[in-house]
């Protein structure tokens, strides 16, 4: 429900093979679409959160940006996940190409994937060690930079520079000055 409440939808995902299934079953789940005949016909036979959606006349929300995570602080996109990022655009853009209705309209309607890619994908540099350090020790992430050194759970140490954390705020704040 809280999908339906916006109007337009920031896709977060990394690039791994769970996260092109996740948005896979996005466009299902949403928007009815469905990557093939036999799971088209298996969602006729049952009640499925878009069928209701149509039976109750609400109103779907526009597909904005997808964000992947997986650019690091010190190396830009995270190479081991290249390749599979390359399968999540152009899984993507076969669904705006199929379904441009479903997306934000851009400023000029991308003739190809470049283009498209330049307008509904950004990167975020990602939080994972802050992210497990706040998780593992119940420390709001917002407090992390008050220091620099953390002892885990199982006695190792681990460096959080607050110039990272900066980085990392100073890469969201310009990404959310996007957002239209």
């Amino acid at each position: 429900m809280a999908l339906l409440s916006s109007d337009k939808i920031v896709t977060p995902m990394m690039a791994d093979f769970s996260s092109l299934e996740g948005i896979k079953s996005f466009f299902m789940l949403l928007y009815g679409k469905y990557p093939s005949a036999a799971l088209k016909q298996y969602a006729d036979n049952i009640i499925t959160f878009n069928q209701q959606v149509d039976t109750f006349k609400l109103k779907l929300p526009s597909i904005y940006k997808f964000v992947f995570n997986n650019y690091t602080i010190n190396d830009g996109i995270a190479t081991a996940f290249d390749s599979i990022r390359g399968e999540l655009i152009n899984f993507c853009y076969d669904q705006f190409t199929k379904f441009p209705q479903l997306f934000t309209v851009a400023s000029k309607t991308p003739s190809s994937i470049t283009e498209w890619e330049e307008y509904y994908i950004s990167d975020i540099k990602d939080f994972h060690t802050s992210g497990k350090v706040s998780a593992s020790l119940g420390i709001p992430m917002f407090s992390l930079p008050s220091q620099s050194k953390y002892t885990m759970p199982d006695g190792k140490e681990v460096k959080l520079p607050s110039t990272n954390y900066q980085k990392s705020l100073n890469a969201i704040n310009s990404f959310v000055k996007t957002l239209r």
